[in-house]
């Protein structure tokens, strides 16, 4: 049986390790370096409140040498090479039998929005912009966005504006990106203004390659393999002007180094992008004919003892090609000890002019954000415990505050929620426990996993305080789910719920009132799932997830309302099948959720893996927890994550998928 730890949203975070460097590494003068890397360090106090600053640009570029010498390697700084996606006859004769499949990089997940009472008195709907955001307070960016009467969204590089004000849609214009084009875009839409946020496509360079025993690469097998994938991620920021929504006007487009990670806009108008830059493309060189694995190392660790800071500090190109640094060396922080190979820097501007922006950053790896209307947390996985640090919002100033850790892993945004002045942080604690009778297996590394023993995490959610300039744990529970896995956390005030999975649903509710003695309330069992809740008024919360037999076998989806008017004794009060062999696209991104409080009517697409199609239907939710079906609309394919039931007042609803549809949900 499969046990997991499901709570509103599902989410994997990895970071990448380090190992100190001491001085003399090459003999070339990298030694200075890596001395004054050192001494960036070990200039500090052990117990600084504060990350310090940078005060050099050379102590700057010292503490990245020294955070990457450690990992440089035949292959650069981008590891061991890989199988190819499309191996050629060759590489298929001689790949490994039995090697594991990688899967996909992990699940992204989704949560209610943080609620201001103690229970889900008052349902929650959509943003002002149609989005069904974490924070009721913080608009997020989306694939698609609505005042009531215009609607945005983005499809590859074409910006499309549809007027939903009438009883049909009526398209108005089609804006081509113009310049590299973007992938995973997403927008931001404020009065007149819009901003798409994208990743730029870029041009990978190499491939795998497969090495001899010395480290070399075969000759023969030359023309079948190559270097290892290296790709450079940039970020476009694309501002229009729609005043006049029939034809868009450009107003600002510029290029960023790295990966945008978060995007918000705040009630001012201010807009922040947090952006994740790892290590440079350096132009490496790799093992082959003529060069041994060792002889690689020693000319890339060359190689990245000359790079320039410039390398590495993240950069920003306007539209007429004027390349500049998109900060200052002081204005970037350091941990005490190196945290990844990185930079994570946020970028705060007014929606109408992205060029007016200010910037911090700090050195640390790390794609996971959270933001309140106030806060802004930055949370970096540091071994078997998490480091996060917070950032006071003030308009456009972004003013760090301190740090702290909580133990374990935090998986996603969603496990972080500020309330009352205090954080709250929900992460998974890993543990071994004996088990005389489990067979050999393999462990996460692929290697042999003693039979007696096996992973017996468990979750604890830590509540912090800001005190002196530090983050401090003020209270902590703990051992919620041994032996499973966290998936998801949901906040409601001084409530939260976890539910685990192995065969049934087990709903745990937290009672956080006391940040000092946080404590377990409740706990309901129940069959199958719910991998999203959402409240919806009246002490109700409605979770959307699967029904499973008392084996843990997958019935297919299924929609089921919890009371939590007695947090002690929560009560599952109705449940509504949604088909056998289906999936929700809500219980990997919560934004494809939508409720309309008003109406008490939930709309979610609803996936069939059997037959390919997908549907959007509308659900009501009585007052005492009943669910009955409201309405029902084939979807245009294979929905995926990036279909939109946007909210436009009343009972009427744009489905969004690979066009525009105006529906009534009853």
């Amino acid at each position: 049986m499969r046990r997991a730890l499901v709570i509103c949203t599902v989410g994997v975070t990895a970071a990448a390790g380090y190992v100190g460097v001491g001085s003399g590494i090459l003999g070339d003068g990298t030694s200075d370096l890596a001395t004054a890397a050192h001494s960036v360090v070990a200039g500090q106090p052990a117990a600084a409140d504060e990350l310090p600053r940078f005060e050099r640009c050379a102590d700057l570029r010292a503490w990245y040498l020294r955070t990457a010498l450690p990992e440089v390697g035949p292959w650069g700084l981008a590891g061991q090479p890989l199988l190819s996606p499309h191996p050629t006859p060759l590489m298929r004769r001689l790949a490994p039998v039995g090697s594991p499949d990688g899967g996909a990089a992990g699940w992204t997940g989704s949560q209610a929005p943080s609620q201001s009472g103690s229970q889900a008195d008052d349902g929650v709907g959509a943003s002002a912009t149609g989005t069904n955001v974490q924070d009721a307070s913080v608009d997020e960016s989306d694939v698609a966005k609505t005042d009531g009467r215009l609607l945005a969204r983005v499809t590859g590089r074409t910006l499309i504006l549809t007027d939903v004000s009438g009883g049909r849609p009526r398209e108005l214009s089609r804006t081509t990106l113009t310049g590299a084009a973007v992938v995973h875009a997403e927008l931001v839409l404020r009065g007149s203004r819009v901003l798409v946020v994208g990743q730029q496509a870029s041009v990978s360079r190499g491939g795998p390659v497969l090495l001899r025993p010395d480290g070399g690469v075969a000759s023969d097998l030359a023309g079948d393999f190559r270097p290892p994938v290296i790709s450079d991620p940039h970020t476009r920021l694309v501002s229009f002007d729609v005043s006049n929504p029939s034809a868009p006007r450009l107003t600002d487009d510029r290029t960023l180094d790295g990966s945008a990670v978060s995007t918000r806009e705040y009630a001012d108008g201010t807009v922040r992008v947090v952006l994740s830059t790892g290590y440079p493309s350096l132009g490496f060189v790799h093992p082959g004919v003529g060069r041994t694995a060792a002889e690689a190392t020693g000319e890339n660790r060359r190689i990245l003892a000359a790079a320039p800071l410039s390398s590495w500090l993240p950069q920003v190109v306007t539209g007429a090609g004027d390349r500049t640094p998109l900060l200052d060396c002081s204005d970037v922080r350091h941990p005490l000890q190196p945290s990844g190979l990185g930079t994570v820097s946020v970028l705060s501007f007014p929606i109408d002019d992205a060029a007016d922006y200010r910037a911090t950053a700090v050195t640390t790896s790390g794609d996971l954000v959270y933001s309140s209307a106030d806060r802004l947390y930055v949370a970096t996985p540091n071994g078997d415990s998490t480091t996060v640090h917070a950032f006071a919002l003030d308009g456009l100033r972004t003013r760090y505050v301190g740090s702290g850790s909580v133990p374990g892993v935090v998986k996603d945004r969603w496990s972080l929620d500020e309330y009352d002045g205090h954080l709250r942080v929900a992460s998974t604690v890993d543990s071994w426990r004996s088990v005389t009778d489990t067979p050999m297996r393999l462990g996460t590394a692929g290697t042999p996993t003693p039979p007696d023993r096996v992973r017996a995490g468990s979750t604890t959610v830590t509540v912090l305080a800001e005190r002196n300039g530090r983050l401090v744990a003020t209270g902590r529970v703990g051992g919620l789910g041994r032996g499973e896995e966290l998936k998801a956390v949901c906040w409601l005030g001084t409530l939260a719920l976890v539910v685990t999975f192995r065969s049934t649903d087990p709903l745990y509710t937290l009672d956080l009132g006391d940040p000092v003695h946080p404590r377990v309330a409740g706990e309901l069992s129940a069959r199958g799932y719910s991998s999203y809740l959402h409240p919806v008024g009246g002490g109700l919360v409605v979770g959307i997830g699967h029904d499973a037999t008392s084996n843990g076998a997958d019935l297919g989806t299924r929609a089921a309302t919890f009371d939590l008017r007695d947090p002690g004794h929560v009560r599952r009060t109705g449940t509504l099948a949604l088909g056998r062999d289906t999936d929700v696209a809500a219980g990997v991104d919560a934004r494809a959720f939508s409720y309309l409080p008003a109406r008490r009517v939930l709309v979610t697409p609803v996936e069939s893996w059997a037959t390919g199609t997908s549907r959007f239907v509308a659900l009501h939710v009585g007052t005492d927890g009943r669910l009955s079906g409201t309405g029902s609309w084939p979807g245009r394919g294979f929905l995926g994550t990036d279909v939109r039931a946007l909210p436009l007042g009343g009972d009427r609803v744009a489905l969004v998928d690979d066009g525009v549809r105006l529906v009534h949900v009853g």
